[in-house]
C-alpha cells in the first residue's frame, strides 16, 4: 500500500518543477501551462467522490486493482504527449485515473486499526506520500536531461501495473467490505450529512483550506528557483531535494504525538509551523537557506493532514470508503484552488503571493487551536462513538 501511495505521489509531484523544462520543449510560456497542475489536482479530486464509495459498494481490492490498470493507461498517455495541448488534456485524463488511488489504500488503513492507535500507521502511510513528494519534486527535474521526463512517467506506469497484479493476487489479505450500493440522490445526502455534524464539516473546511495553502505555494516554487535563483531542472531539483524528507523520518513519530498527546495540539502547531515557513520565503535569502526552509515547510503538512485523515475515518465507519474520498476530494480541491489563485497572485510579485498565503494559514492556525480542541486522547472513544451516532441518526 505504501508503494502504491509512493508512486502516485510521485507522479504528481514530479510535474510543477517541470514546467519550465515544458515550456522550453513546447515552446509556450510557462502561464500557458497553468492548468497541467490544477488540471490534474481537480478530477482527481472530483473523482475520488465516486471511487471511495465503489470500494464501499464493490470492494476495496477490486476497485483498487481496477484503477491501478486506468493509472497505468492514462500514464502512458502522458508519456506520449506531442503538445501542451496534448499534454494538460492527457494530465486531466491522468487525474481521473489516479483519483481513488490513495483514497482507497488510506481507507485499508481505516479498516485495520481503530482512530485510538492509527496515528502511527497513518503516520507511516503518509511518510510513503512524503517520500513521492520528495522524490518527485527532486528526482522529476534531475532525471529529465539523463533520462527524460517521457520515460520517468513510463516506468510509473509500469511500477502501477505490477502493483495492480499484487494486489489481485493478495486480494484476500484486504478486509473485505460490502454494503448495498446507494442511489445518488441518497450518495449526495450522505456527503451533506456528513458536512453537517460540527465535526465532519470543520475537518473537510481544515483540509480544503491546508490543500489550498501547500498546493498553491509548492506548485510555483519552481517557478519561484528559476526567477530568483535562475535555477535550471538539476537546480530546482537539488533545491527540493528536502520537501518530503522529514514526513519520511519523521512521520510516523508525528502520528504518534497525536495518538498519545492528542490532534488539538499537533494540528493547529503543523498550520502554524507551515506559515512561518511560508514568512520565511519572503526575503532574499541565499539558496541554501530556502532549500532549508523549503524542507521545514513541508513539516507542516506532515503534521497536519494525516491526522486529520485519521479523523474523517472515524466519522461514519459503515461508510469509511466513502468519506474518505470526500477528505480526499476537499484536499485536492484545495491543492487545485490554490494553484490557481497562487498563479493570479504572482503577477502582483511572489512576495505578495507568498505573504497573503502565509498570512490566511497563520489565522487558520489560530482557529484551529479552537475547532480542535476536542480531539484529546482520553476522549478518543467518546467522540468517535458520538460522532458515528451522529451522522447514524442524521440519516
Amino acid at each position: 500500500m505504501a508503494t502504491i501511495a509512493f508512486a502516485i505521489f510521485y507522479s504528481n509531484y514530479m510535474v510543477a518543477p517541470l514546467i519550465p523544462a515544458f515550456s522550453r520543449e513546447f515552446s509556450v510560456p510557462v502561464y500557458q501551462l497553468g492548468w497541467v497542475i490544477p488540471g490534474y489536482l481537480i478530477p482527481y479530486g472530483i473523482s475520488t467522490l465516486v471511487y471511495g464509495a465503489l470500494s464501499d459498494w464493490w470492494g476495496r481490492a477490486r476497485t483498487l486493482v481496477a484503477l491501478l490498470y486506468f493509472a497505468t493507461a492514462t500514464m502512458l498517455i502522458v508519456s506520449f504527449a506531442g503538445s501542451w495541448q496534448t499534454l494538460i488534456a492527457a494530465r486531466i485524463l491522468s487525474g481521473v485515473g489516479c483519483g481513488g488511488i490513495v483514497t482507497i489504500v488510506l481507507a485499508i488503513v481505516g479498516d485495520r486499526y481503530p482512530y485510538a492507535i492509527q496515528g502511527r500507521p497513518m503516520g507511516r502511510m503518509f511518510g510513503a506520500v512524503a517520500a513521492g513528494i520528495g522524490f518527485g519534486s527532486t528526482l522529476g527535474p534531475i532525471l529529465n536531461p539523463l533520462f527524460g521526463w517521457r520515460n520517468e512517467f513510463r516506468v510509473l506506469a509500469c511500477v502501477c501495473c505490477l502493483a495492480a497484479v499484487f494486489v489481485f493476487r493478495n486480494a484476500r489479505s484486504i478486509v473485505a467490505v460490502h454494503r448495498k450500493p446507494s442511489s445518488f440522490g441518497q450518495l449526495m445526502r450522505e456527503y451533506l450529512i456528513v458536512l453537517d455534524t460540527p465535526r465532519g464539516g470543520r475537518t473537510m473546511a481544515f483540509i480544503f483550506c491546508n490543500g489550498a495553502f501547500h498546493g498553491g505555494i509548492f506548485a510555483w516554487l519552481g517557478l519561484l528557483l528559476t526567477r530568483r535563483y535562475h535555477l535550471h531542472d538539476t537546480g530546482i531539483g537539488l533545491a527540493l531535494v528536502g520537501y518530503g524528507l522529514p514526513g519520511i523520518f519523521f512521520g510516523t513519530m508525528i502520528g504518534r504525538w497525536g495518538d498519545r498527546y492528542g490532534r488539538r495540539y499537533v494540528v493547529p502547531f503543523g498550520f502554524l509551523w507551515a506559515a512561518g515557513c511560508a514568512f520565511l520565503l519572503l526575503p532574499h535569502s541565499s539558496r541554501f537557506v530556502a532549500a532549508l526552509v523549503i524542507t521545514a515547510l513541508s513539516v507542516g503538512f506532515d503534521a497536519t493532514h494525516p491526522l486529520m485523515s485519521s479523523i474523517t475515518t472515524s466519522l461514519d465507519p459503515k461508510h469509511r470508503g466513502q468519506i474518505t474520498g470526500f477528505a480526499t476530494f476537499a484536499n485536492f480541491l484545495g491543492m487545485g484552488a490554490g494553484a490557481l489563485c497562487f498563479q493570479h497572485l504572482i503577477a502582483f510579485g511572489f512576495s505578495t503571493a507568498l505573504a497573503i498565503f502565509a498570512s490566511s494559514q497563520t489565522l487558520l492556525g489560530f482557529a484551529a487551536l479552537y475547532a480542535f480542541r476536542g480531539e484529546r486522547p482520553g476522549r478518543v472513544r467518546s467522540v468517535e462513538l458520538a460522532a458515528a451516532q451522529s451522522v447514524s441518526s442524521r440519516r
